[in-house]
């Protein structure tokens, strides 16, 4: 008979959950919802559309 395996069962990684987890846990939600804004910002200024929201002089 095999002896049994102390301790837990070792899961496999898994790279997909892991991202899931590291971006959207609650400690890190904040920081994310910010990174994001400021990449969102950041694209949209770069952008033709930003164009029309400069005041003609």
């Amino acid at each position: 008979m095999a002896p049994k395996r102390i301790g837990g069962s070792r899961r496999s990684y898994n790279p997909i959950t892991g991202a899931y987890n590291a971006l959207f846990v609650s400690e890190n939600a904040p920081i994310v919802r910010s990174v994001a804004a400021f990449g969102i910002a950041v694209t949209f200024l770069a952008s033709g559309l930003a164009e029309g929201i400069i005041c003609p002089q």
